[in-house]
């Protein structure tokens, strides 16, 4: 392959194809022995060889050429760049020499500005010193000057102190001590040591035996003074809560163990051991130990409540008028509840009533009789707390009040609720300023009272189930139904009249349900909430009463000849329906007696669940009492309609004596306006058949003449025994028809022309 001496470019290099040669995986030793184990023969593969050679010596010699011809082409602009760099060292160095006359410009500058401000750091220096210096000599001198106003305020011998002033006085120097940096000062230290602070302390013992000598005594103006050096020296919360803690202690101490039960039985022994009666009529039990010591417990708790209500007062009624910076609005009793979190009565009640409730408690869960005493008074553990607690229960007289139950009023009234109608809201009878939405009632009834409630009026719930229960007592057992089969035989007596006995309950148990309601209402009836609670229990007892008359009312009348008014002959378990209806409303009118006592009205509450409970009775008594009467007004008012039967009368006659034999007169509820509009309804149906439909031959003349008397007889005795007397429209038809009956066509057009004359 010849080479000619053209230059070998890179386009040319590509001609030659030596991408394989250029590949960076490129292995000339295996490439060698690829060549040499080809199948061309040794010239063709000595041929390729140094072709490729050849190729490769140009090139090489083609890139010399041109590097050659690239660095001469440079040259001159590489000598060009040179003398540019030349240049701008030159410039360099004169930048250089300039900032370094900069440098020194600037320091000679910062020596003439650093120097006077040096002197004015050190003359500020020196005069914040001074200023701080002045301080404490001027907060020394006020302190010496506080110091001689305390002691003229609380002279050490002679003169008499005004604690409330000094108070103020002692609250300056704290407050001075506090906010200026007097630690050190010998004078300050001497004069704090031995004029502050005894005086200090004996203004706050001053003030401690205002407070506890003016509460004891229940005056106003002493606690008054004690409350305004107490707050003068900043302490009157610390002190009113250690008031507060201590008559709480007091209480616990005097509470604690007194119901315990093996305690009462020691007091119960040791009394009984100085009974010197004969009859043993001064000796006593365990109730009779428990309620003294109870009573004993409320007038500790009393006298000390009213200690603490003369605190809440005047701290209510005291306000900070000598500080300029006070908040006139608010009074003692505000400072004091903001640090306590509630006002001072309001806690302490809380705290006593959770002492009281814990020894009851307990005494309770370790004696069933101490609960059953508890339990079973329970109207009477009520009497204990009021009326005596009143004055601190009341808080319309200033009683127990609590932050909280301002906020829910607040609340209740800006919601627009309305709990008028609760029982929470219900005077008591004992105490009528007290009620159950009162905050000290409230805490009262949810951690003590509350639990004896529930189990006395489900005691009361029992005893009232009780006596409803022996109004239907359970079936007799299989061998006396027998034997009650073989007596009625032998004495020829129908099971009916046996079942019509048993079925009835006996008018004496009805009655005992009734006087056991009213005793259970009587007993409760001091209380509103408890004689509610009674109420309702006496309204389920009476629901289950009728229940179950119902459901033998049900099982009676499943026999079609008990209310049939056309049979042969009444069916004795008529009058067993009669019966039960009878005692439903004996138990009505029992009922409506309790609803308005002669001597004590009942609650609100109360009266209505009763009245409510009486209106259900009667809607009862109308509807099974109604079964009866549209009975007989059915099977009357279909035999009056049977014309065409000869027996028209027989069977209407029958069905009134059915109505007035069976029903009307064993019946107790008054069903006057019922029978009055039956009775009219017959006479009105009577005379409109026989206008109508009956044809006016002899034969139906003498019958009506006979019958006609015989209806009117009928229906004045059923409804006198309602005490009704049949009048109206109806039975002046048929008095004036009678006399109709005889007469002729003649006769009749005359009559009716004179009527008819009268009315024109």
């Amino acid at each position: 392959m010849a080479v000619g001496s053209d230059i070998v470019t890179p386009e040319l290099v590509g001609k030659h194809q030596f991408d394989e040669l250029l590949d960076p995986s490129f292995d000339a030793t295996q490439y060698a022995h690829e060549l040499v184990r080809s199948r061309d023969t040794m010239e063709l593969k000595a041929d390729k060889i140094s072709s490729i050679m050849t190729d490769l010596s140009a090139t090489s010699s083609s890139l010399d050429a041109r590097m050659r011809a690239t660095v001469l082409g440079t040259h001159e602009q590489i000598l060009e760049q040179v003398l540019g760099v030349a240049s701008v060292n030159v410039t360099l160095e004169q930048v250089e020499d300039q900032v370094r006359e900069i440098k020194q410009y600037m320091h000679a500058l910062r020596t003439k500005i650093r120097v006077p401000y040096e002197q004015a750091l050190e003359y500020t220096r020196q005069a914040r010193n001074l200023q701080l210096a002045t301080r404490h000599v001027r907060a020394t001198s006020k302190f010496m000057q506080l110091v001689r106003r305390l002691a003229v305020q609380i002279p050490a011998s002679g003169g008499r102190p005004d604690y409330a002033l000094a108070a103020l006085t002692l609250v300056d120097i704290e407050r001075l001590v506090d906010t200026s940096d007097l630690c050190g000062i010998d004078v300050v230290d001497r004069a704090l040591a031995t004029e502050v602070t005894p005086r200090r302390q004996q203004t706050a013992n001053e003030a401690n035996e205002m407070l506890v000598g003016g509460m004891r005594r229940q005056h106003q103006s002493d606690v008054g003074s004690g409350l305004q050096i107490l707050f003068n020296l900043g302490i009157i919360s610390n002190a009113v809560d250690t008031r507060i803690q201590a008559s709480i202690a007091a209480l616990h101490t005097i509470i604690t163990g007194r119901m315990d039960p093996r305690a009462l039985h020691i007091g119960v022994r040791e009394h009984n051991a100085r009974a010197t009666a004969i009859d043993g009529r001064d000796m006593v039990g365990i109730d009779t130990i428990l309620w003294t010591r109870l009573e004993d417990m409320i007038d500790a708790v009393l006298a000390s409540g009213l200690e603490v209500r003369v605190l809440e007062r005047v701290l209510q009624r005291k306000r900070d008028v000598l500080r300029v910076d006070a908040r006139v609005d608010a009074s003692y009793l505000d400072v004091v509840a903001s640090k306590l979190g509630d006002r001072v009565l309001a806690l302490w009640w809380t705290k006593v009533v959770d002492t009281i409730a814990r020894e009851i408690h307990a005494s309770c869960d370790e004696s069933s009789v101490v609960r059953q005493i508890l339990t079973n008074n329970y109207p009477r553990l009520v009497q204990l707390f009021l009326p005596r607690l009143e004055p601190l229960l009341a808080a319309r007289l200033g009683g127990v009040t609590s932050v909280r139950d301002l906020q829910s009023s607040v609340a209740s009234v800006l919601i627009g609720e309305d709990d008028a109608g609760c029982a929470g809201d219900v005077d008591l009878a004992q105490s009528p300023n007290v009620r159950y939405g009162d905050w000290g009632m409230r805490v009262l009834w949810t951690r003590l009272l509350s639990v004896f409630e529930a189990e006395y009026v489900n005691k009361a719930a029992s005893r009232m189930d009780d006596s409803v229960a022996r109004c239907f007592p359970a079936p007799p057992p299989a061998g006396l139904v027998d034997a009650q089969s073989t007596w009625a035989q032998r004495h020829n007596t129908k099971s009916d009249e046996l079942q019509a006995v048993s079925t009835v309950p006996n008018r004496k148990l009805v009655a005992s349900v009734v006087r056991s309601v009213g005793t259970e209402l009587e007993m409760a009836k001091s209380d509103p909430r408890l004689c509610t609670m009674v109420a309702l229990a006496a309204t389920r007892a009476i629901s289950s009463f009728v229940a179950t008359t119902k459901d033998r009312l049900l099982s009676v009348m499943d026999n079609p000849r008990v209310v049939d008014p056309c049979a042969a002959t009444a069916h004795p378990m008529t009058r067993s329906v009669i019966g039960l209806i009878n005692c439903v409303e004996a138990l009505r009118v029992g009922i409506s007696e309790l609803c308005q006592p002669a001597d004590q009205p009942l609650t609100a509450p109360a009266q209505s669940v009763l009245c409510t409970c009486r209106d259900e009775l009667q809607t009862f008594i109308n509807a099974q009492s109604d079964v009866l009467l549209d009975a007989a007004d059915r099977a009357i008012s279909q035999a009056l309609l049977d014309v065409d039967n000869s027996s028209l009368w027989l069977h209407a006659e029958h069905a009134l004596q059915w109505l007035q034999t069976q029903v009307l007169e064993p019946l107790d509820p008054r069903r006057s306006s019922r029978v009055h509009t039956m009775t009219d309804s017959y006479l009105t149906l009577f005379v409109h058949t026989v206008c109508v439909t009956m044809p006016l031959t002899e034969t139906a003349k003498l019958r009506l003449a006979s019958e006609l008397p015989q209806l009117e007889f009928a229906c004045s005795q059923a409804a006198s025994t309602m005490g009704v007397r049949v009048t109206g429209d109806a039975y002046k038809s048929v008095r004036q028809m009678r006399p109709l009956l005889f007469m002729t066509s003649r006769e009749l057009a005359q009559v009716l022309g004179e009527r008819g004359a009268e009315w024109s």
